[in-house]
């Protein structure tokens, strides 16, 4: 019976040294968003001007290591709720259900399947949109500087607002189709 209870708590031992140092591994793989200096925003054209817009509330879970791209998980949940705008008739319009429909999908994710370098500090992130009920294949380019413990992450993704009904029935000679979303994104581990 002794060399029974002996070989489970080796066993025991084994298994949690290697619990330890992955999680270890993942724990200093992991950002944290710092949202002071943070910013994710959009900017479409409307009736031949430029509207730009931010979203105040979102946060996203990032483990990310440079020499281990294909390791990287990336999730980014953004409240719409929070959308803000200059714009007086978009900011009057844009959280209704023919726009972004807040009430019906108060949240959207972006998680990331793929990170790839692109050369120097240029990388591209493949991932799903799902906003508005759609899941959408989206495509983000971005640079990535890394100084230590803290990272500044810059990038844009094109959206096609028909793809998720957002502004649905409204002409693309009134509002672009064409929206690009900014991110840019401060980070420390």
């Amino acid at each position: 019976m002794k060399r029974l209870t002996d070989m489970f708590f080796k066993a025991g031992v084994f298994l949690t040294f290697i619990l330890v140092g992955a999680a270890s591994s993942a724990l200093a793989n992991e950002w944290s968003v710092d949202r002071n200096k943070s910013t994710l925003g959009f900017e479409v054209i409307n009736n031949g001007n430029t509207v730009t817009g931010t979203f105040a509330t979102w946060n996203a879970k990032i483990i990310f290591d440079k020499e281990e791209l294909d390791k990287a998980q990336i999730q980014a949940t953004i409240i719409t709720g929070s959308v803000k705008t200059e714009d007086a008739q978009a900011a009057g319009a844009i959280t209704t259900p023919q726009w972004l429909d807040i009430s019906s999908f108060p949240d959207a994710v972006f998680r990331v399947d793929n990170v790839v370098p692109a050369g120097g500090d240029l990388y591209e992130a493949a991932g799903t949109l799902e906003l508005k009920g759609a899941k959408i294949a989206i495509f983000l380019p971005f640079t990535l500087t890394i100084e230590g413990k803290t990272a500044h992450a810059v990038g844009e993704a094109t959206l096609s607002r028909s793809d998720f009904k957002i502004g649905d029935g409204v002409p693309d000679s009134t509002v672009s189709n064409k929206v690009t979303v900014k991110l840019d994104l401060y980070a420390t581990r």
